[in-house]
């Protein structure tokens, strides 16, 4: 059900097609409805639980109806198809909207063989809507024919061209079935159209990436970047992947780029850089960090790393000024630079604040380093 997103923005439209009215106080149905189609959900169910089922003046379908919608929002979905069942007892048009709003319950049930039934019930209009063919192509994929969800999505992508969702869930379709050469194939030519986006580009990389191919995900991302290469999110997707691609320092240059969009991103571009061996880099990009705490925090460890003891020592009223002196790693780190430049009572200064259980047993190995230096033995 999670590899549908899309279906449940699309079907939302059609949620309760009637046009909008002024609504008598004493028409709780018709306040319900305008509660539903404002999406005020809770307010909604509160409503409806009110009306009694035999009411004088309530309208059966639209009642049954509305609640199957709140149930179905509620993710009560056996309660939602009951209800639509019910309203279908009633209706006398608007049939095959009813039988649409029944499948999404049924699907969400796990009754996919009912629900292309009920999908079948949808005529022409079911037809004339992205929806039904997400979920008809859902339904056969959910009993195992895929061959049969691939047509139901193509055959709505022919009748509806100006609808790419359905494009993008062949790709996905693909990518479950483990063909990710002709995902990335497909992925191509629905970025290629007018209508498509970074967001079309991150969530085929994504799925491709989630499938176990970063090559095919990669390959998506630089196109995707020569077209919009100053989008946030598509920076951040192509960091992502050249991470997972053994690629850190592409993932630091991407980041880096998108930094300048978002400067949050400045502390991970340091880090890519540092996972890269790119001291210099990640310091450069440290300077960038916007939050003083996780800046100070990584610049000790960048320091560290690069074994500029004199440097890291000269962090630490910064780092005490940013109330940092209780944390135990920055406690051990500022021990360790001590350390390194001999000043073992400044170092034992530090490791005497240390209670963490990891960093005790650290800060233990450092002082027996320290013990073998005094008495004359090799330092380390």
């Amino acid at each position: 059900m999670r590899h549908w997103l899309a279906l449940w923005l699309i079907l939302i439209g059609v949620a309760e097609a009637r046009p909008r009215e002024a609504v008598p106080e004493e028409d709780p149905v018709a306040l319900a409805g305008l509660l539903v189609r404002e999406g005020q959900w809770a307010r909604a169910s509160e409503i409806l639980a009110e009306i009694p089922l035999d009411a004088e003046r309530a309208d059966p379908e639209r009642l049954w109806m509305l609640r199957g919608l709140v149930e179905l929002h509620e993710k009560k979905a056996i309660a939602a198809s009951v209800s639509f069942q019910r309203a279908l007892e009633t209706a006398t048009e608007g049939r095959e909207l009813l039988e649409l709003h029944l499948a999404r319950a049924l699907l969400a049930a796990r009754d996919p063989v009912r629900a292309l039934e009920a999908l079948d019930r949808t005529g022409q209009m079911g037809e004339s809507l992205p929806g039904t063919w997400l979920l008809r192509a859902q339904a056969y994929e959910e009993i195992g024919r895929p061959a049969e969800a691939w047509n139901a999505l193509e055959q709505g992508a022919n009748r509806l061209p100006d609808q790419p969702d359905l494009r993008r869930q062949q790709v996905f379709l693909l990518v479950r079935l483990g063909l990710l050469r002709e995902a990335r194939e497909h992925g191509e030519a629905l970025l290629a159209r007018q209508d498509s986006d970074a967001k079309d580009a991150i969530a085929i990389s994504e799925a491709l990436r989630r499938g176990g191919d970063t090559g095919e995900a990669m390959v998506i991302l630089e196109a995707a970047l020569l077209r919009q290469g100053n989008d946030r999110d598509l920076l951040v997707q192509s960091a992502r992947a050249a991470i997972d691609d053994g690629q850190p320092r592409n993932a630091g240059r991407f980041l880096e780029r998108a930094a300048t969009l978002d400067p949050a991103l400045a502390l991970e571009a340091a880090e890519a850089y540092r996972r890269a061996g790119d001291l210099d880099a990640a310091q450069r990009m440290n300077g960038q960090v916007v939050d003083p705490v996780a800046k100070a925090r990584q610049r000790l460890g960048l320091l560290l790393e690069g074994e500029e003891w004199e440097r890291a020592v000269a962090l630490e009223e910064r780092l005490l000024r940013l109330d940092l002196g209780d944390d135990d790693g920055i406690a051990y780190g500022l021990a360790f630079a001590w350390f390194h430049l001999g000043a073992f009572d400044r170092s034992e200064r530090w490791l005497a604040t240390i209670s963490e259980p990891e960093a005790y047993a650290r800060a233990t190995q450092l002082r027996v380093a320290m013990e073998t230096c005094t008495s004359g033995g090799a330092c380390p």
